[in-house]
């Protein structure tokens, strides 16, 4: 039985494959995954089920390096640690006194100011169960964001990206599109609606986020960012166009590939990132 998705072309999907070395031939356009879940029961959660899309928030520093000076393109990394909230726009995930978090890493890519950015293709994003709260307690673990059980690896594709401000941030509530494929996910923990597993290298996922400038970290004055969240992103003060922290609410959302034309399997099997999750339909 075929599990109920809702077909969507991904332009920036195909793109991210080419982008990569790691394709010789277009993708198959994805398919959006409607109602998964993930079974936190082994782990003394809950069953999360009908997610459509994963909502999440938290923070990044981002870094900017101008090889050419201010006038020419920059090269950025980009780390950040973040909290899931609720599901489908609003929706509790029940998750009690426990927590669901990500933790991005090794984000790069470039850009130039007044226009645009785009992602290089090696960042990570991992996704912890823990049914104690952590995050926000310490500068330890990323913030609380790296404890518990990692239930899931994402690998970033090349691609994706967003506009950007002149200074070099985000724009305010500038939408920015990171795209991923599924390096690892936890036995037993991710399904379908159907209960079939998901399956890694062809489940993708892609990042829909609304980014911009933290001015709450435009020291000396004003400064309440927490120095412990500063601290956990190896961070500092706002120092544009060079460095500074970027607020990010988000939509995760998983798809998976359409099937293939014969002889492109072996290729999908690679891997695609760029906050674009896909993986192979279930017979």
């Amino acid at each position: 039985m075929k599990s109920p998705v809702k077909s969507f072309y991904s332009a920036l999907i195909g793109t991210a494959v080419v982008a990569t070395s790691l394709f010789a031939a277009p993708a198959a356009h994805a398919d959006q995954i409607f109602g998964f879940k993930i079974d936190l029961t082994s782990l003394g959660g809950p069953v999360i089920n009908n997610i459509n899309e994963l909502n999440f928030s938290g923070s990044s520093f981002v870094r900017n390096t101008f090889p050419g000076g201010l006038g020419a393109p920059f090269t950025f990394t980009d780390n950040g640690v973040f909290s899931f909230g609720n599901k489908n726009g609003g929706l509790s995930l029940g998750l009690g006194f426990g927590q669901l978090t990500g933790d991005y890493t090794m984000g790069s890519g470039t850009g130039q100011l007044g226009s645009s950015i785009t992602f290089d293709a090696g960042g990570q994003f991992d996704i912890y169960y823990n049914p104690v709260t952590t995050f926000g307690d310490s500068a330890a673990n990323r913030y609380g964001a790296a404890t518990g059980t990692k239930i899931a690896t994402f690998r970033q594709l090349a691609g994706g990206g967003g506009a950007i401000n002149p200074d070099g941030t985000p724009s305010a509530n500038g939408q920015l599109q990171l795209n991923f494929v599924a390096e690892s996910l936890r036995a037993n923990t991710w399904f379908t609606s159907t209960g079939d597993s998901l399956a890694e290298a062809f489940t993708f996922s892609f990042v829909t986020a609304n980014a911009s400038q933290d001015n709450s970290n435009n020291c000396p004055s004003p400064c309440s960012t927490d120095p412990n969240l500063i601290a956990a992103l190896g961070g500092g003060p706002n120092t544009l166009p060079n460095q500074f922290l970027v607020s990010n609410g988000a939509q995760f959302k998983l798809a998976d590939n359409v099937v293939p034309e014969p002889g492109t399997v072996a290729l999908l099997g690679l891997g695609l990132l760029g906050f674009g999750v896909m993986r192979r339909k279930s017979a």
